[in-house]
């Protein structure tokens, strides 16, 4: 017999506010009324708070005592971190998938670049994100590593929501499916050393878009003056 899941109601809600903080419909910055949410959501308050402490723990809301609620700024040092924990992860994951990788493996890479292509056509920035997720994930998959990946999206909020502001420049879409399709080609040709040089390139131009969407976007950014990124090397194919 299978078993029934249950979803709490501040499961629901949690999963439901993450979603919109992920998408930017819930702005960077944005007060989160607690008696307004319950109202909406048509819920008590109690569901509603433990929502609003999971996601804080996620760093994606700020809950100041006696003050009230809101989405969290995108912090660059945590933007940074999230980065570092996937690219290291990743490029443990890579090392074996490379040798351990099925032709299912490529075509369902391949399915998640042609979805990307068509968003990217419709200009669907939040979809063409999911499926190039899909794309990554598709690695921890092939080598069983799915918890791991799963860690990488939880811990990746500030991470990912600097990238979806990043889709609204020129050209950006276009480099990551091309991106893709070369490490597809590298992948299949088991060459280990262009996958890493993908990696950092790829990176390199994540910290440039950043510097950008600061610059464009201000009030979306914490402020911190002492701050200075991460540097990744980057190496010619």
């Amino acid at each position: 017999m299978a078993q029934i899941v249950r979803v709490t109601a501040s499961e629901e809600i949690y999963q439901t506010l993450r979603e919109e903080i992920l998408a930017l419909r819930l702005k960077p910055g944005e007060d989160l009324n607690l008696q307004h949410l319950s109202v909406q959501l048509q819920v008590s308050r109690s569901p509603v708070r433990d929502a609003l402490m999971r996601l804080s723990s996620d760093n994606l809301v700020d809950i100041f005592p006696q003050k009230g609620t809101q989405v969290s700024l995108i912090n660059l040092k945590q933007v940074e971190e999230e980065r570092f924990l996937r690219k290291s992860l990743e490029d443990h994951a890579v090392k074996k998938f490379i040798y351990q990788a099925k032709d299912e493996d490529f075509q369902a890479m391949e399915a998640a670049v042609n979805e990307q292509v068509r968003y990217a056509e419709s200009e669907d920035f939040i979809n063409f994100l999911e499926a190039d997720n899909h794309f990554h994930e598709i690695i921890f998959q092939s080598i069983g590593m799915q918890r791991i990946w799963k860690i990488i999206v939880a811990q990746g909020g500030n991470h990912h929501r600097i990238r979806l502001l990043s889709f609204y420049e020129k050209n950006v879409l276009s480099d990551i499916i091309e991106q893709h399709r070369h490490m597809i080609k590298a992948l299949k040709n088991k060459e280990l050393e262009s996958i890493v040089s993908l990696e950092d390139r790829h990176l390199s131009k994540l910290l440039q878009e950043t510097e950008l969407m600061v610059q464009r976007y201000p009030q979306y950014f914490k402020q911190e003056v002492a701050y200075a990124p991460l540097q990744f090397r980057q190496k010619n194919l």
